[in-house]
This record gives structure tokens, C-alpha cells and sequence, in this order.
């Protein structure tokens, strides 16, 4: 996650999701706490990073129109940001575009000023990232969904010491959510190197793999600026009603935008 990409079209698909996933519904069904782990790296600041904001404008024409009716009071709360050019984590805090209550964990990660060459900076920079996420865990304990949200998605290669690690979410640091009783929605970025479906086939079946017990997972595609998934562990509690409320979602207004729910 970067600062600079608050308030893009991708930001709004990302928080409308979480919304629907947490609100209680017109069932009655019961409202969910939601924390939310950004794993915070420097803004880069590099191609149309962040750049995705002309969907706020009042000349946006159809296509803005056709997003704002999905969730009018967040559209509404992003273009107050964007617009007050305070684009970051904090003005999400503070600007309503998440429910009352919601419990942010904002530290940075990152490695600067840290050694980086040999054994003994490997080690500093685990420990470092190990402290981090005990942080995290502390800040978030009472909430009911945890959203995670690295810069790239899950885990690929890059080892969580490098320079790049932080941009990456690692399965044995999302396990201890899960095995205290918190379901998950995890934010990924999609590679170019294979169609959407199948990377998205690729990571169920390694959620499935590598965080063994959980209730069945299951992602969903949003289709507005670059290609994402949004991947959804539920604990065995939160299954059918994170999955209803998905579905949901899906098949009303933010159907243009969604694809319906995936499961293995």
C-alpha cells in the first residue's frame, strides 16, 4: 500500500467491498468489526500509479455515474479527499470512507537506515519485520475481519528480508489471524504473465495449502484500473455470511465492476 494511490479507482472498489463485507445487510444479519494492516511502503511514484482519479470528476460523464450509484456516501467521502489533496492512510481514518469503529494498524514497513549486506542485516531486518507484525497483531485483536493489504499481494518469490519484501504479504504471517478466530480479506495484485483466472485458480489452492483448516476461501476480481483480486479466508463462524454478503455485492450495482465470488 502507498499513500499515493488513496482515492483511485481502485481504492474505491476496495473499500465498497469491505463495506458490504462488514455492514450488517437489510437481513438484520450482524454487523462485523473490521481492522485493517496496511503494510505502508514509501510512495514511488512511478507510471499512472495513483493517477486513477478522473472517476471523481463532475465531468466523468456515464462511467462516473455508473460508480457513484454503486455506494454514493464513499464515492462521495474519496472525492473530499482527493479533492482536499491530503491523499494517505490518514485521511482514510478520519474521512468516513470505512465504518465507525474500524481499527487501522499505520506503521510503515520499511527498512531504511537498515544494513542490507550479510548475514547479520538479514537477521536485523526479520526481526524488524517480525516486531512489526506483532505490533499488528496487537493493534487489530478484537476485530472480527482483518484486511490485508500489501503493496503486490501474497508472497512471489522475493525474499520478505529484501529491499522489496515489504511489498508482500507471506502466508505464515497471516496464519495467526486465522488461528485466533479472524477471517481475512487479502488485497492482490494481478502478474502479466498468465489470464487472471488462472493466477486466481493458482492462489486459492495455495491458500488452501498453506493456511490448512480454514473455512473454504474464495476471491473476487475487480476489473476498474490495473487487474486486482481480493481474496476472502473466512473462519468457520464468518463463512456463510461473508460469502452471502459477497455474492451480494456482486450481483447488484457493483456488478459491472466485479466478478461474482470464486471459490476452488
Amino acid at each position: 500500500m502507498q499513500n499515493c494511490y488513496v482515492g483511485d479507482v481502485g481504492d474505491f472498489g476496495k473499500y465498497g467491498l469491505l463495506r458490504a463485507l462488514s455492514l450488517s445487510g437489510s437481513d438484520a444479519s450482524p454487523a462485523l468489526s473490521l481492522g485493517v494492516v496496511w503494510y505502508l511502503v514509501p510512495d514511488e511514484k512511478k507510471g499512472n500509479d495513483g493517477t486513477y482519479i478522473d472517476y471523481l470528476e463532475e465531468d466523468a460523464g456515464q462511467n462516473g455515474a455508473r460508480l457513484r450509484r454503486c455506494d454514493p456516501s464513499l464515492y462521495d467521502a474519496l472525492r473530499r479527499i482527493v479533492h482536499s489533496e491530503q491523499r494517505g492512510v490518514l485521511s482514510v481514518r478520519t474521512g468516513g470512507v470505512l465504518p465507525v469503529g474500524t481499527v487501522f494498524f499505520e506503521e510503515p514497513l520499511i527498512f531504511a537506515g537498515m544494513p542490507h549486506i550479510g548475514p547479520a542485516a538479514r537477521e536485523a531486518r526479520l526481526r524488524h519485520r517480525t516486531g512489526w507484525l506483532q505490533r499488528a497483531l496487537a493493534a487489530i485483536a478484537g476485530c472480527d475481519v482483518v484486511f490485508v493489504d500489501p503493496d503486490n499481494g501474497f508472497e512471489s518469490g522475493t525474499k520478505r528480508h529484501h529491499k522489496r519484501g515489504p511489498k508482500y504479504a507471506y502466508f505464515d504471517e497471516l496464519a495467526p489471524y486465522l488461528l485466533r478466530g479472524q477471517s481475512l480479506v487479502v488485497y492482490h495484485h494481478m502478474a502479466r504473465n498468465r489470464p487472471a483466472s488462472e493466477q486466481i485458480r493458482l492462489r486459492l489452492s495455495q491458500i488452501a495449502e498453506r493456511l490448512r483448516g480454514r473455512d473454504a476461501p474464495f476471491a473476487l476480481r475487480y476489473h476498474r484500473g490495473t487487474a486486482r483480486a481480493f481474496f476472502v479466508v473466512p473462519t468457520k463462524a464468518h463463512s456463510a455470511l461473508l460469502l452471502d454478503r459477497a455474492k451480494r455485492f456482486a450481483s447488484g450495482p457493483w456488478s459491472a465492476h466485479f466478478c461474482p465470488p470464486r471459490s476452488i
